[in-house]
């Protein structure tokens, strides 16, 4: 009952905001071999880093998501029956746990669902930092597709989003310690009291945040360049990661996000509060805004398998060698 009232409340305040939703294009629903999404990934930082990693040549254009946080996004996309039908030929490589929660909200069980589901966080959540690593994804990606070279993948990583991979922006980690495994251990929390601790802090601060720690936000009001860089190097460490993927995997690869993060932007010129992180249904372009680039790997199969053993044998060497 409460969480009805939370989304009645919050939709008429959406609608009030920013008017009647715009109908957006469901990732999902693309034509893809491989679905790589990257959470929490602005599409104007996307688009000044990927050309690092890839050709400028490609296909690269703005989409809006679906949503502005991880659960709208997916409970948007996977209410679609439709969409769910043509998950039967998907393996789902998912670091994120949100998405499970908000799947078993939905009535989903993606072990019905995909033709496999693979909760990568589950064995590889790194409570050291907070979060599962880009090269475990990876190396579960290459395994998945050795063993299921003909099915279709999903594979979820969770950077960009905080915390903070390289050491040198550990003093930020450490402003928000503990928030992402606080996070995963209770997931149960009610939408109603979200609502209300939202609504006290926007009342007592001034300001909206959620989906980093609050901690973090308040930092960001001050000292916003230093939390920007940090995100700019969680972006490239991810791709680092994604760029090896789309040299090995056959066919069509498409890079996207499930939302982007806010770092202050202001939510209206009628109403120009601060936003940070990415608060649910709010739908401005720093948080709707996301990346689509589109790669297409000629290579054969074969060669393909031949490439995945051969990366995975170096990473297994590499570990051994520390």
């Amino acid at each position: 009952m409460l969480s009805k009232i939370y989304d009645s409340i919050m939709n008429v305040l959406t609608t009030i905001l920013f008017g009647p939703t715009k109908s957006t294009d469901n990732v999902f629903n693309l034509n893809w071999d491989y679905l790589i999404i990257l959470d929490a990934c602005r599409y104007d930082v996307f688009s000044k880093v990927y050309k690092v990693f890839f050709s400028s040549n490609i296909k690269f254009e703005k989409i809006i998501s679906l949503g502005s946080m991880t659960a709208e996004f997916v409970g948007n996309c996977f209410s679609d029956k439709e969409v769910l039908r043509k998950m039967q030929d998907v393996v789902f490589i998912n670091s994120n746990p949100v998405v499970d929660k908000t799947l078993s909200n939905l009535g989903v069980d993606p072990k019905k669902v995909f033709y496999k589901y693979i909760p990568v966080w589950k064995k590889y959540w790194d409570y050291n930092i907070g979060t599962v690593m880009p090269e475990n994804v990876y190396n579960v990606a290459l395994r998945t597709y050795i063993n299921y070279p003909n099915k279709r993948m999903i594979i979820w990583f969770l950077q960009p989003h905080f915390p903070y991979l390289d050491e040198k922006f550990k003093h930020l980690n450490d402003i928000g310690k503990e928030f992402m495994n606080k996070s995963l251990l209770n997931n149960s929390e009610n939408n109603f009291i979200i609502l209300l601790r939202i609504l006290k802090r926007i009342i007592t601060k001034g300001y909206l945040s959620a989906g980093i720690p609050e901690k973090l936000s308040e930092y960001m009001r001050h000292n916003s360049a230093d939390v920007w860089r940090a995100y700019t190097s969680n972006l490239l460490s991810a791709l680092k990661y994604v760029k090896k993927l789309a040299e090995i995997l056959p066919g069509k690869i498409i890079i996207t996000s499930d939302h982007g993060e806010s770092f202050g932007e202001r939510l209206t010129k009628l109403l120009p509060m601060e936003i940070y992180g990415h608060p649910s249904r709010i739908r401005m372009p720093s948080l709707i805004e996301v990346p689509c680039l589109e790669v297409e790997n000629n290579i054969s199969q074969k060669e393909s398998i031949r490439k995945a053993y051969r990366d995975l044998l170096y990473s297994c060497i590499v570990v051994k060698e520390r």
